[in-house]
């Protein structure tokens, strides 16, 4: 990718209409997880929920996960009713007024009354909330005319979503403080219904139901005969059964009996199991149905291209889009695969025990107070988050994506052992401030010890996960075919969330047990592994630049 300068790059930035509309629907992504996956966390915290309730609640964020298994459904051109609006802006449409109704149901609740109620809503708001994100990502790489425009459209999305934390972080903590949780939540739900002017915005995607990508013809494994393509969707689907009732099991029993249902204990003995199920069967069905049409490719078998029944269309749904990117990809789609699944996986497993750390009493938690989270969290560290966006996206554009994909990896994963610092005695923390003399700074403003702690940690913490949120989006925007958009982005970002989700109630009975400070560390452990990961795949995509430059 051609490089450009910064002032041409912000001038591509402020001079878009997409832009706009990105930056607003973005704030619309990001509202939804920020409300059920960190404010409501906060609410719960303060009726005295245990860790490892919050953990298991966390679990609605599930919906994120895997949500490439509906997102086939989400990926026609064509819009409902025959409207004028498009597809994709129809569906945002739908997604935005039941999100917002969610969060006003959750508004008139009383959660600590009725955890399972909470958790119900909360499952709902997510799948509608993870539905609009396919929608919105599949409009975002469809309307981007080339990878600079994109890499700005995946930034700028980034600057929305990080606003939105602002919104339902700071913001919503100090109104709590002073008019309580549930007005809190309804001007939550009035904003996310606001944001229906981005999609006002929005222009229509280019892919529409007359472009050649919307035809119902086979595309994928054309050489296949009806039954392999039967045998291998069905076998697909039963995967998918198994794994959500082997969750959908223990749930319930966590749920009814929670002594005798421990999350460790799932995630060590069933956890492998889940990820195979749903998401490596998915790659390995994929890759065995694209050798067998090669081999009656080679073989001249008859080709059976066009689709019929109900088996044909789940195939085209479900397994075409995996078998392109099989196809295309080959044996690299091992790597990238354990990239994406591991890239994030240090910020998402403990963010929704952020709460409970800074607000907590127990397991060295630090006993803030929620004007101070408020503005340590969710001032400071959105303006931070916000900055290292602006400066992934920069970097991007100025020296590449896997450079700044990279650096993001090894800085989120380092930043945890700052938390563990504060977790434990705040030594380390508090040498550096004195030598950089940022405690005296904080001390001008009236802020004490424990304030300039806290703010310093947490805008290190954003700001690195800001780089490496734009880097991924990039990177993982970059890896997608056009055609089938919507449900290969919403794969890989699902991988990108799937292990992080799955070990909260885990890292929850961590936290428990041994305190806070051993979580942060086997976190910046397993950030490490994706460091490597991600150097890897730095090294293999700059060899393969070089051949394709020859």
């Amino acid at each position: 990718m051609a490089k450009v300068s910064t002032r041409a790059a912000l001038k591509m930035a402020f001079t878009d209409r997409q832009v706009l509309a990105m930056l607003i629907l973005g704030l619309a992504s990001g509202l939804p997880y920020a409300a059920i996956g960190g404010t409501l966390n906060a609410w719960l915290t303060t009726l005295d929920v245990k860790p490892s309730a919050i953990g298991l609640l966390s679990w609605a964020l599930l919906a994120y996960a895997f949500k490439f298994m509906w997102a086939a459904a989400l990926q026609s051109h064509r819009t409902p009713f025959n409207l004028k609006l498009g597809p994709r802006r129809f569906w945002m449409t739908v997604f935005l007024g039941l999100v917002t109704a969610g969060l006003l149901i959750i508004a008139v609740s009383n959660p600590a009354a009725n955890l399972a109620l909470i958790g119900l809503i909360s499952i709902l708001v997510a799948v509608a909330s993870a539905s609009f994100d396919i929608v919105l990502a599949a409009w975002r790489i469809e309307i981007a005319r080339d990878d600079q425009h994109l890499d700005i459209l995946s930034s700028v999305e980034q600057f929305g979503y990080r606003i939105a934390s602002w919104v339902a972080g700071f913001i919503a903590l100090i109104l709590a403080d002073h008019i309580g949780w549930r007005l809190t939540f309804m001007g939550l739900a009035v904003i996310m219904g606001l944001t229906i002017v981005g999609v006002w915005i929005a222009g229509r995607s280019p892919i529409s139901s007359d472009s050649k990508t919307s035809g119902v013809s086979i595309k994928q494994g054309l050489n296949l005969a009806p039954k392999q393509r039967l045998i291998g969707t069905w076998v697909t689907l039963l995967g998918w059964a198994a794994g959500f009732y082997l969750i959908g099991d223990f749930m319930f029993g966590a749920l009814t009996d929670p002594e005798n249902h421990s999350a460790r204990n799932f995630i060590r003995v069933k956890g492998p199991a889940v990820i195979l199920l749903t998401v490596v069967w998915l790659g390995v069905v994929a890759a065995i149905l694209v050798a067998l049409s090669k081999v009656a490719e080679n073989g001249n078998k008859p080709i059976n291209a066009i689709p019929s029944g109900i088996s044909d269309i789940l195939y085209r749904a479900i397994l075409e889009p995996m078998m392109e990117l099989v196809s295309r990809l080959r044996w690299v789609t091992i790597l990238v695969l354990m990239v994406v699944l591991s890239y994030r996986f240090t910020d998402l497993i403990w963010g929704g025990f952020a709460y409970p750390f800074y607000l907590g009493e127990n397991y060295g938690a630090l006993g803030h107070t929620l004007t101070e989270v408020g503005f340590a969290s969710k001032l400071m560290g959105v303006i931070a988050t916000i900055v290292g966006i602006a400066l992934g996206g920069l970097a991007m554009l100025r020296f590449g994506r896997m450079p700044v994909f990279f650096v993001g990896a090894v800085l989120a994963a380092a930043t945890n052992l700052l938390f563990a610092d504060l977790a434990v005695d705040a030594k380390f923390t508090d040498a550096v401030l004195g030598f950089t003399q940022i405690d005296d700074l904080f001390a001008v403003f009236g802020l004490d010890q424990r304030m300039a702690r806290l703010t310093s940690v947490i805008f290190a913490e954003n700001l690195a996960v800001g780089l490496a949120s734009a880097a991924s989006v990039a990177y993982l925007s970059s890896i997608v075919n056009k055609e089938y958009a919507a449900v290969q982005y919403a794969l890989l970002v699902s991988l990108v969330m799937l292990l992080g989700v799955l070990g909260r109630p885990t890292i929850g009975e961590i936290i428990e047990t041994d305190g806070f400070a051993k979580a942060f560390i086997i976190c910046a452990v397993l950030g490490g592994v994706a460091s490597i990961l991600a150097l890897i795949e730095w090294i293999r995509l700059s060899r393969q630049a070089r051949i394709n430059s020859h």
